[in-house]
C-alpha cells in the first residue's frame, strides 16, 4: 500500500510512475470496460510528463468504434477531450485554451469533467488552473459502452503512442463534479499541487470507483500499472514499461 502523509486536512500520497517510450510501449484492455453504460458525464485524471512526441498525437487513452472516447496531447500541444454517440457522431469536443505541453521536466496535473445535460458544465485544469475552451458541447450520450477494446498509452491500433510518464489515471464515464469548485479539485490535488490519496480502488473522491484507476505505489513493480484498481477490468501491456525517473509526489 501507499504511503499516506497527511498535511493538514489532505491526504497525500507517495506514488511511483509508469515510462511509455514511445515506441513499443502501451497496454490493452482487449474488450470493453465491464460494467460501462453509456452516458452524458464523465471525470478524467491524470499525472503526465511529456519527455518528446512534440508535433504529434499522443493518446492518454481511446476506445475503438470511431474513439467513442479519445483523451489525448494533440499535435498542437493542447490537452484534448471527444466523445462520440454511438451514430458515430462527435457530440463533445473540449481542450484546453494552451497549446503549450510539450517535452520538459514539468509534471502536469490534468483535471476534467463534463456533464452534456448541463450547458456550461464543461471543466479542465492542469495543475489546478483552469484552462479550457469548448469545441461542441451536444446534449446527447456518449457511447462508452459501445467499444470492443481501450487502449492507454497509444490508440487501440497501437498508434498515436505516448512518449512520457503516466501516474494516478483515473477515468470514471457516468460521474461528474464541478472543479470551479475548489474543495473537488482537492480530492486529486493538494493545494502543493502533489497527488491526493484517492482510495485503493479510487472511490474516495466521488464515493463510487471509477471504471479505470491505475496506480502505482512507490518502489512497486511498474508491471502493476496494468492492474486497475478501478472495476472496468485489467490490461495487458505491450512494449516493456520502466519505472519513472520522477514522480508527481517528488
Amino acid at each position: 500500500m501507499s504511503a499516506i502523509l497527511f498535511a493538514g486536512a489532505e491526504n497525500l500520497i507517495g506514488v511511483d510512475a509508469a515510462d511509455f517510450d514511445g515506441v513499443n510501449d502501451y497496454m490493452l484492455r482487449g474488450a470493453g470496460l465491464t460494467g460501462a453504460s453509456n452516458s452524458k458525464s464523465g471525470i478524467f485524471s491524470v499525472w503526465a510528463r511529456f519527455d518528446g512526441g512534440n508535433g504529434a498525437q499522443l493518446n492518454f487513452m481511446s476506445q475503438t468504434v470511431a474513439d467513442a472516447v479519445l483523451i489525448a496531447r494533440a499535435v498542437s500541444g493542447a490537452i484534448a477531450i471527444q466523445g462520440t454517440n454511438s451514430a458515430p457522431t462527435v457530440i463533445l469536443s473540449i481542450e484546453t485554451a494552451s497549446t503549450g505541453y510539450v517535452a520538459s521536466a514539468t509534471w502536469y496535473h490534468m483535471l476534467a469533467a463534463w456533464d452534456l445535460a448541463v450547458p456550461g458544465s464543461g471543466r479542465i485544469y492542469v495543475n489546478d488552473v483552469s484552462d479550457y475552451a469548448e469545441n461542441l458541447y451536444t446534449n446527447d450520450t456518449i457511447n462508452y459502452a459501445g467499444p470492443t477494446n481501450f487502449s492507454v498509452g497509444a490508440s487501440t491500433a497501437g498508434a498515436q503512442k505516448f512518449n512520457g510518464c503516466l501516474a494516478e489515471l483515473y477515468f470514471a464515464p457516468g460521474q461528474y463534479l464541478d472543479f470551479s469548485v475548489v474543495a473537488n479539485r482537492r480530492k486529486f490535488i493538494s493545494a502543493g499541487r502533489r497527488p491526493i490519496f484517492l482510495g485503493t480502488n479510487g472511490s474516495l473522491p466521488t464515493g463510487t470507483a471509477p471504471l479505470i484507476y491505475k496506480h502505482l505505489a512507490d518502489a512497486e513493480a511498474v508491471a502493476n500499472f496494468a492492474t486497475n484498481r478501478g472495476t472496468g477490468g485489467n490490461f495487458t501491456i505491450t512494449g516493456i514499461l520502466v519505472t519513472a525517473s520522477t514522480s508527481p509526489s517528488d
